[in-house]
């Protein structure tokens, strides 16, 4: 009987909480008024229909949303339009993709969200209170064909399905998944035994057995969940008590609930609890006999209907284009900022990443502009918060930095303008005024002539008057319309003053064409024009002690060639300024860099420099301040709107030198002014020891750490606009404008070990270290062997017998016998051998410096390899210039393997072998299999090579090598790839004056060289040491190098510049010859002081230019020597016309 009772009660209770709801909607304020999901089924994984129904308080208007969102472990990729029913009080409405045709309702699904759009026009509207049905699923049979089904989640918990949209109801339905088909959670029971009764009384029979088995507990369920409340039921299988247990944990420490009497439908109500929490729980029942049946521990969850907190907002990173925002919630949330320059915002950034720290970049703002702003932060359950309007302004856009490098040619009523731009993005145009009175006050100056007005780099301003000084200012401006202070400069147009012509040609003489009246080089062995001004000691030393600080030293690293005294102090002069009273901002402004006592200023080349000085040290009646730094003048100017400050922001020169800083107010009261010294410092480098030569290493990782409190931290380079770590550039350089400090530098690369520098103490704001790096352990470089075979032929002993017996020999001993008797003349021999050989080594420097001693020198232990491997090789690579297409003589090829990870880097890879081409431009490489890559390099050429780009054939230069890199598959292979390298447009290379520089130095060289070589034989005979012998043999060695290295080829024949007018030839004459296509510089030539000139010229096309002030330009045009089998020279005779009146008086010119 108690069997049927059990089984009575829990069909019946089984029936009734399923009729009443499956699963009970989450009653709320102001959201839908009831609400269900009737799903098929439960059970985990499995496919199941869905019938959700809801009563919707405020109905849904035509356009307006509904939105159903599943939990993400819903799977609903397989839903489409015609998997949706909607029903408006059991009134079917229409459905279809989109609102286009006449149904009531558009259905969209997208990412386990069902979007049902009630269609404009089609009357498809639903009052207030309408009973909405949404079938989805199989059962979609109206409007749609129902194919498709939701699967559920694969884990036993709870899920949630929300209700929402533009409509204006919401709500939420909780779905407790099982792992059986059975209705929500099925509990697994502990049971307990309950006090057995005691034995009966009386005679009649045995006892009644005792009661000893717990109820069963199933049908868990949690309904009517609220962010605050909740209702928890199940059922027994016979009247049993109810417990509920329940916390925040799995102790339940939030304590115990009970039901009133004896039930087998059990209910507890929850209040008070708190949003968004997670609530651990458990039942209990108890039947009439005690004994107590508990569930497993279950959770669910109260709704979240709170938005997050937001607080701590904050703009920070204030710059001209760009902010960041920043704020904290109390929950994690999204990120959105909205935005614009009106409280109607406009525009917006989010980052959907959820969080409680938010940080959002505004970029491309306008400079010094008030923006309007406005926070929005959703957490996981949708809830948004908006913050109060807001407001923050970009800051002002700086006006540009000055150009650089003004420099002003003076010719024959014209003035040559040239100078370099600043690196600025916004940089939008120059201007240049012209002035006749006296310098610009600013780039408004109605007392100037605007000249130019436009964004370039010169301009030739022409019909000037001869003899007058005229004043230029050159003002940067940017998109803003904001100009710099202004760089100045004068210049005085004059007419030219011919030379005088050379003895020989006053005679009426010209010397034969084809005839070389020089020392055999090509500069003439008379008196030659000579500056003074000009150094004739160019170059750049590669070790230390050589008494030149090249660019890979510093006065850390050699402070023999690079240690620089501080300049004797100039003190302030006359006025009431002071040299502390000037300001000299690097790093964005944010470094005041320190004036030593002997007022010297450290700076980087190449760098923005601030100058500031307070208009309170200067009178008031100051109507200008000038900036004086080196040879280059720059205009002061009040750029803020108190006018507390006179600055100008400049270019560091780019040459490390120390240059005069002077600035100077002018006024009625007359002139005050200041000066000091900036020291330009050398960049640090990264290079590495190749064959005794220092090479730069580019690419290097460097990282600056900074001592702090006695720990090594990472140096924060952001708020001083700079990168740290960095990378070394092209040629190796880095270096940091810091605070004064202690600190490290630290540097890897891929190939090179570690490197880590000592302590470094700045006082000087600067860290710029140079940094030997040293290859990786392991890494093998493979040199092949090198064989030399040396024979040397016998010198029969009768042919040395018979000469020195000779009556000649005879009578030149005597005579020797006869000047060494003389008074004085072996101690004068003696004296002066050291003097010798200090000269010989001077020569050695000079060649190593300024004539490629070292390259030459390699190539002469690499050619006997070269001889060795003749008969094994293929062919020859070349060297050669890419558009006279001559061999390039004395190049360096260095050869790296390269692996994967350095192709995908960009790095050069491992650098394995090394070669120099001889005259023939001439190389080769006998390799492994592997993966190469090559690099050329000579002073004064480019590689690659542009002209040529891309190209793989340069008539009859075959496989050309632009970089990329060599696959070698075959064992021994040969690299003989053709290199072309572009002529360098450098000025170093190119520069009039840099080419009359290097002709001196080759003279000079060739002329001491062979002085040493007959001085050292003179002195070996009268004092015939084994130290002088010596001297003999290093003498001849010098001048061999200096013949090999300094002297010039010998053209074939001279092309002669004339005066058109006088017919006199002209010396200093700048002859250029270019390519057309390109308009690319090849070679720069001044005519010496019989105006002779000569180009080599291989198959191309070119054209000529002859310029000289005072005289019209001259160009010959086309030169076609394309069809030329071999390079011929080219020497045409030129005749330059004067730029006006007659020429026939002009003084003659000198020589």
């Amino acid at each position: 009987m108690r069997s049927f009772n059990t089984y009575i009660w829990r069909s019946l209770s089984i029936a009734i909480i399923f009729m009443a709801s499956v699963v009970a909607f989450s009653a709320q304020a102001a959201t839908l008024t009831s609400g269900n999901d009737y799903p098929t089924t439960l059970q985990t994984s499995q496919s199941a229909n869905h019938l959700l129904s809801f009563t919707t308080p405020s109905g849904v208007a035509e356009g307006e949303t509904i939105i159903i969102t599943f939990a993400s472990d819903f799977d609903t990729s397989s839903l489409t339009e015609d998997d949706v029913d909607i029903t408006d009080d059991s009134t079917d409405l229409t459905t279809a993709a989109d609102c286009t045709g006449s149904e009531q309702a558009s259905v969209g699904i997208s990412s386990d969200v069902v979007t049902i759009t009630i269609c404009t026009g089609d009357g498809g509207a639903m009052a207030a209170t309408s009973v909405v049905d949404v079938e989805i699923g199989s059962n979609a049979t109206t409007s749609g064909t129902g194919s498709n089904q939701i699967v559920n989640p694969s884990s036993v918990a709870t899920y949630y399905v929300s209700i929402a949209g533009t409509f204006g109801d919401s709500g939420s339905i909780a779905l407790p998944m099982g792992g059986d088909d059975s209705i929500l959670v099925s509990a697994q029971l502990n049971s307990t035994s309950g006090v057995s009764g005691g034995t009966g009384g009386g005679s009649g029979g045995p006892a009644e057995s005792a009661d000893t088995t717990a109820p069963v507990i199933s049908d868990i369920l949690v309904s009517a969940i609220t962010s605050s409340s909740a209702v928890v039921t199940w059922t027994t299988d016979e009247t049993a008590t109810g417990e509920f247990d329940f916390g925040l944990t799995s102790s339940f420490e939030l304590g115990t609930l009970s039901e009133e009497g004896t039930s087998v439908s059990h209910s507890i109500e929850l209040v008070g609890l708190d949003e968004g929490a997670e609530i651990y729980f458990r039942v209990r029942s108890s039947d009439d006999s005690s004994n107590e049946a508990s569930s497993s521990t279950q959770t669910f969850s109260t709704l979240d209907e709170a938005g997050p907190v937001i607080s701590d907002i904050e703009v920070v990173d204030i710059g001209t284009t760009s902010v960041r925002v920043t704020w904290t919630t109390d929950e994690v949330a999204n990120s959105i900022v909205s935005y614009g320059e009106t409280a109607g915002y406009g525009f917006a950034e989010e980052d959907e990443t959820y969080e409680e720290s938010h940080s959002v970049i505004l970029t491309e703002l306008l400079a010094g502009t008030t923006y309007h702003f406005q926070l929005s932060s959703s957490d996981l359950s949708a809830n948004q918060t908006l913050s109060d309007d807001a407001e923050f302004s970009t800051a002002t856009d700086d006006a540009p930095t000055n150009v650089s490098g003004l420099l002003i040619a003076e010719g024959d009523t014209t003035l040559g303008l040239s100078w370099t731009n600043p690196e600025e993005e916004d940089l939008a145009g120059i201007l240049v005024l012209l002035c006749s009175d006296e310098s610009p006050s600013a780039a408004d100056d109605a007392d100037c002539t605007n000249v130019f007005d436009e964004l370039g780099e010169s301009v030739d301003l022409t019909g000037l008057s001869n003899g007058t000084t005229y004043y230029v200012g050159i003002f940067a401006y940017d998109a803003a319309g904001q100009f710099a202070s202004g760089a100045l400069g004068t210049g005085t147009p004059s007419a030219s003053v011919e030379d005088l012509p050379s003895e020989d040609t006053e005679s009426g003489e010209e010397p034969p064409r084809g005839e070389d009246s020089s020392d055999g080089m090509g500069v003439p062995t008379g008196d030659t024009d000579t500056d003074d001004s000009e150094d004739t000691s160019a170059g750049t030393a590669v070790s230390c002690g050589d008494a030149i600080c090249s660019d890979t030293e510093s006065e850390d690293s050699c402070p023999a060639d690079c240690a620089i005294d501080d300049p004797t102090s100039l003190g302030a002069e006359a006025g009431e300024i002071e040299r502390d009273d000037v300001s000299y901002l690097v790093a964005g402004d944010e470094l005041e860099l320190t004036i030593t006592d002997s007022g010297v200023i450290d700076v980087l080349p190449t760098s923005t420099l601030s100058i500031n000085v307070p208009t309170a040290t200067l009178s008031d009646s100051t109507e200008s301040v000038t900036l004086s730094i080196g040879l280059e003048s720059y205009l002061l100017s009040q750029t803020d709107e108190t006018s507390v400050l006179y600055s100008a922001d400049v270019t560091t020169p780019s040459i490390s030198a120390t240059y005069l800083v002077a600035i100077e107010g002018e006024g009625e009261d007359g002139a005050q002014g200041v000066s000091s010294f900036l020291r330009v410092v050398q960049s640090g480098h990264t290079y590495e020891d190749i064959d005794g030569e220092e090479a730069f290493v580019s690419g290097v990782t460097v990282t600056l750490l900074q001592v702090v409190d006695d720990e090594l931290i990472v140096w924060d380079g952001s708020p001083y606009e700079q990168f740290n770590p960095t990378q070394s550039d092209s040629l190796g350089a880095f270096a940091w404008y810091v605070p004064n400090g202690t600190y490290i530098v630290q540097a890897k690369a891929d190939g090179y070990e570690d490197y880590e520098t000592s302590v470094i103490e700045v006082e000087n704001s600067i860290v710029n270290p140079s940094i030997l790096m040293t290859a990786s352990m392991g890494v093998e470089v493979v040199e092949e062997p090198i064989t030399q075979e040396s024979e040397q032929e016998a010198v029969p002993e009768t042919v040395l017998v018979i000469i020195l017996e000779s009556p000649a020999v005879k009578v030149v001993q005597e005579s020797l016998e006869v000047i060494r008797d003389l008074p004085g003349v072996e101690e004068a021999a003696e004296m002066s051998i050291p003097t010798l050989a200090v000269t010989a080594g001077a020569s050695v420097v000079v060649l190593s410096i300024a004539f490629d001693f070292l390259p030459f020198l390699q190539y002469l232990f690499t050619a006997p390899l070269l001889f060795f491997w003749r008969r094994k090789r293929k062919g020859y690579g070349v060297i050669y210039n890419a558009i006279s297409k001559t061999p390039v003589d004395l190049a360096v090829v260095r050869l790296f393997k390269v692996t994967k990870d350095d192709e995908a880097s960009g790095k050069p890879g491992r650098l394995v072998k090394s070669r120099v081409t001889d005259k023939g431009g001439r190389y080769f490489f006998l390799v492994e299999p592997g993966r190469y890559r090559l690099q050329v390099t000579k002073p004064g050429f480019e590689f690659p090579s542009t002209y040529l780009g891309k190209e793989k054939q340069d008539g009859s230069f075959l496989d050309l090598y632009h970089g990329e890199v060599i696959e070698v598959t075959a064992k021994d292979a040969v690299i003989t790839a053709n290199l072309p390298m572009d002529p360098s447009q450098a000025d170093k290379f190119q520069a009039p004056a840099s080419v009359v520089r290097r002709k001196k130095l080759r003279a000079l060289q060739h002329s001491t060289a062979m002085i040493g070589v007959i001085a050292s034989i003179v002195f070996a005979i009268i004092r015939p040491t084994p130290f002088a012998i010596g001297m003999i043999a290093i003498q001849i060695t010098v001048f061999a190098l200096a013949k090999r290295l300094a002297k010039p080829r010998k053209p074939i024949s001279w092309g002669i510049v004339y005066d058109k007018g006088t017919g006199r030839p002209l010396s200093r004459v700048v002859a250029r010859i270019f390519e057309p296509k390109y308009n690319k510089l090849l070679e720069t030539q001044v005519t010496d002081a019989k105006g002779r000139y000569a180009f080599l010229l291989g198959p191309n096309q070119y054209y000529a230019v002859f310029q000289k002030p005072g005289f019209q330009k001259e160009e010959i045009t086309p030169i076609d020597y394309s069809q030329k089998s071999s390079p011929e020279d080219f020497s045409a005779d030129v005749r330059l016309a004067p730029q006006s009146g007659d020429r026939s008086q002009a003084p003659a010119e000198t020589s």
